[in-house]
């Protein structure tokens, strides 16, 4: 979004013409920023998963304005929604949006701020292989494995998905992830995107009935419980995937094409999907042709017109937009994409509508 259109430029000169005392303020004439010097607490309450990044942000903001105290604490999904509904957290990170209903009833000021693009990749253990062998995944051998039809890793769906490479003739055993987790949200909402009896059958959700397989509370435990079982799939976060070098395999998009999690596939699914009002849409499976599919934003949540501490708004916005400008250098090191920019600029437009009192608290340049 440019500061100016080419009509308000010429009204500007017109109006600069006929009244050459008036001054345009500072921030209206160009798109540079600083956050204010204001002293504020402000603590959020979210979800672990994004939290070293959001601590790098955090730490390397303190440089930038060391008046703002912004803390974060990883209080998982439950507790960090119940935080923000009872405004005991100034903001909530989600890697999920919140639902409808929820926002209806009770937050409905909540603006959604999609600050990373995240990724979740099948993960398996597979003896026998040869070496440096990374197995490739289409729509429909992944519905299959999950909806417990495909049942041995030599089933004609897999082998055809890897022309050439020897499978074992071993039982497929399916982990899922039994708590609420942003990976199995991703997952379902893929499967559901691919597979008709996958969407009417199970549907999409944080915590969905697996129609097979077992399950563990965290990537970590899903991780130890795949390596000592031979013939195991699951599906992790990617920052946990890199963390620990796993092989990234590639999955057949909406395009028909074979695409492996990276910075640009990431944010290719972001670019290409068509973004609500509210910012709140699933990504997986987007259409373009470089579009890795299993691809989800994560959130913060903050809200429009009820905060009532100016400084402490003011605070927040600013950290906010300078994560979405400055900060977005950081997501790549640690495990995430940056926002493309027609969703980054979307979103910084949530932050100018933050009210204390009925007065804009933001005004920063979209940028």
């Amino acid at each position: 979004m440019r500061a100016y259109t080419i009509r308000t430029i010429l009204a500007a000169l017109v109006v600069g013409l006929l009244l050459p005392l008036v001054a345009i303020p500072a921030r209206a004439q160009d798109q540079t920023w600083t956050p204010r010097p204001v002293t504020a607490s402000v603590r959020g309450a979210g979800v672990n998963s994004p939290t070293p990044l959001y601590n790098a942000w955090i730490r390397a903001y303190k440089d930038v304005n060391p008046s703002a105290e912004i803390k974060y604490d990883s209080v998982g999904t439950a507790a960090a929604v119940a935080e923000f509904l009872e405004y005991k957290a100034d903001f909530s990170g989600l890697d999920i949006a919140l639902p409808t209903e929820r926002i209806i009833h009770e937050a409905p000021d909540t603006l959604h701020i999609p600050m990373v693009i995240g990724g979740v990749v099948p993960v398996y253990n597979v003896p026998y292989l040869p070496e440096n062998t990374t197995l490739r995944f289409s729509p429909t051998t992944l519905a299959g494995i999950f909806l417990g039809q495909i049942k041995r890793w030599n089933d004609p769906a897999i082998a055809a998905d890897n022309p050439g490479v020897p499978l074992p003739s071993i039982p497929i055993k399916v982990l899922y992830r039994s708590d609420n987790a942003r990976n199995s949200l991703t997952m379902s909402e893929y499967l559901s995107s691919v597979s008709p009896e996958w969407q009417s059958r199970i549907g999409s959700g944080t915590r969905v009935q697996w129609p097979t397989g077992l399950g563990y509370s965290s990537n970590s435990r899903v991780m130890n419980k795949l390596m000592w079982t031979p013939g195991a799939i699951s599906y992790i976060d990617l920052v946990f995937a890199l963390e620990n070098k796993l092989p990234l395999p590639p999955i057949k998009n909406a395009a028909g094409n074979y695409v492996v999690p990276t910075t640009e596939s990431l944010m290719a699914a972001a670019e290409s999907t068509e973004m609500p009002a509210d910012l709140r849409t699933p990504i997986a499976n987007a259409k373009a042709e470089n579009a890795y599919p299993l691809a989800g934003f994560t959130y913060i949540l903050i809200r429009q017109q009820t905060y009532t501490d100016v400084e402490k708004a003011q605070a927040l916005t600013d950290f906010l937009y300078w994560s979405l400008t400055e900060g977005q250098g950081a997501t790549v090191r640690l495990g995430y994409a940056p926002l493309p920019e027609n969703v980054r600029h979307r979103a910084i437009e949530q932050l100018r509508k933050v009210r204390v009192g009925g007065e804009q608290v933001f005004d920063g340049p979209v940028k």
